[in-house]
């Protein structure tokens, strides 16, 4: 595989992480007013991803580098990608505080295996350029979440939204 590929395929998974991840930002009042949540129940379940990820990235990029990044980003999208469809599921407060908190656990790890493929594919006078790469597409995939959920949310309710997502 070229580094070109690579630089792609680390610039995708970041621009998604950040995707998924702002999906419950811009469906929360829909999700709100039909869950019969209060801000501070909102501020939980916000917090529960927050909480998961700072508590999973050091121990999730650790495993990366005993295990292989190819392997652990491969667990990444799975679970993130099971949690980001089950966000749709809930029904309740708690279940959705559990939710978010696994979802933010599976996700922690990204960054870390990320940085970890950078640094074996490419060399150091590339490092920095192929990271910034990477940063871009993460802040491209937020900028993009308000432009891609709104009409999905519009069209198909904020529970399909996450399904498809």
């Amino acid at each position: 595989m070229k580094k070109s590929s690579v630089l792609w395929l680390l610039s995708s998974l970041s621009m998604v992480t950040y995707l998924d991840r702002l999906c419950i930002s811009v469906a929360g009042p829909r999700m709100q007013t039909e869950l019969g949540l209060t801000p501070a129940q909102w501020g939980w379940i916000m917090g529960a991803f927050v909480l998961g990820y700072g508590a999973f990235e050091i121990p999730l990029g650790a495993l990366g580098d005993r295990f292989g990044q190819r392997k652990v980003i491969a667990r990444i999208v799975v679970w993130w990608s099971g949690f980001t469809t089950l966000t749709g599921m809930m029904t309740g407060f708690y279940s959705l505080v559990v939710t978010r908190f696994l979802f933010g656990v599976g996700e922690a790890g990204a960054y870390p295996n990320i940085s970890g493929v950078i640094s074996r594919w490419f060399p150091i006078t590339q490092r920095a350029r192929a990271q910034g790469c990477v940063w871009a597409a993460s802040r491209l995939g937020g900028a993009l979440s308000s432009i891609v959920v709104v009409p999905l949310m519009i069209a198909f309710g904020w529970r399909a939204m996450f399904y498809i997502f």
